[in-house]
């Protein structure tokens, strides 16, 4: 029971798995390098059942989940690569796919992902071709063998299927009926598309977590896995989220006023984040 498929059908044990933000820059570079030393100690840590590493996040240029994912898969542990529709068309997407499966990567956490942030000389123009659904979609036709047709042949050729086990997130921290509903909505879809198991979005409303076990298992979902989302906040970030510029992601403006708060403390509200990310942790074990 070593894959992380196995663990989410199978294991009875509460799994923790770890998010690793990729950064700019070669592995050699001084900022790179402390995010790869840092990837290989979580590497031989223990109590860790899979580590996930991002795409290019908030839209922003960073080193490719790939080059992190060594050393995770040379110490045994499952690596969930996350794929994003923004800076690659679907013929792109397909041929970082089959990089990924060639280079033994096939937990994928799919996204349509952020609109572009900074680049060089400005920011990027975002792609969208497809989104999370339509590259979900993909991933299925993959795992069940593509038929092509290659350059000056004249038969269909079937591909070999690769095995990818593909997730999807779900932004579910939303107050109104009309704005929550469109989101699990769309939630069903990519469980129709293929998602094998679902993450939440960033946020702090135990209410919500609730309400999304409720909708999974009323409307006959229950068997896809759920993984909560928790994040260690800081007084910077907290203002970050409040001011909505992660989409999806909720810090409520009591809650942003209590970590303003906390962060004029001696240790700038350390503890208290440290506190609030363990509560969040106990309800996730509760529910």
């Amino acid at each position: 029971m070593n894959t992380l498929p196995d663990k989410l059908a199978l294991s009875s044990d509460f799994l923790i798995g770890v998010e690793l933000v990729s950064t700019r820059g070669t592995v050699l570079e001084t900022l790179a390098s402390k995010t790869v030393a840092f990837a290989r100690d979580l590497a031989v840590a223990p109590g860790i059942d899979w580590v996930s590493i991002t795409d290019n996040a908030g839209g922003n240029p960073m080193l490719a989940a790939p080059a992190l994912g060594g050393p995770f898969q040379e110490a045994g542990r499952e690596v969930v690569i996350h794929l994003s529709c923004k800076d690659f068309n679907r013929n792109a997407l397909e041929s970082e796919a089959w990089h990924l499966a060639s280079e033994g990567f096939h937990n994928l956490l799919v996204l349509s992902g952020d609109y572009s942030g900074t680049g060089i000389n400005g920011g990027a123009k975002p792609v969208f071709d497809i989104d999370s659904i339509g590259l979900l979609t993909m991933l299925g036709q993959m795992n069940a063998g593509l038929n092509v047709t290659r350059a000056a042949a004249k038969k269909v050729a079937k591909l070999d299927p690769t095995k990818f086990f593909p997730g999807a997130v779900v932004t579910n921290f939303k107050l109104h009926e009309n704005e929550i509903v469109p989101q699990l909505l769309k939630m069903e879809k990519k469980i129709e598309a293929g998602a094998r198991f679902l993450i939440n979005q960033i946020g702090y409303d135990s209410r919500k977590i609730h309400e999304l076990i409720a909708w999974t298992q009323q409307r006959g979902h229950g068997h896809v896995p759920l993984i909560g989302n928790v994040y260690v906040l800081n007084p910077g970030v907290a203002r970050v989220f409040q001011a909505q510029r992660i989409p999806g992601v909720v810090v409520s403006d009591e809650l942003a006023e209590i970590c303003a708060q906390h962060a004029t403390s001696p240790d700038k509200g350390k503890a208290f984040f440290l506190e609030l990310a363990a509560k969040q942790v106990a309800i996730y074990r509760g529910l």
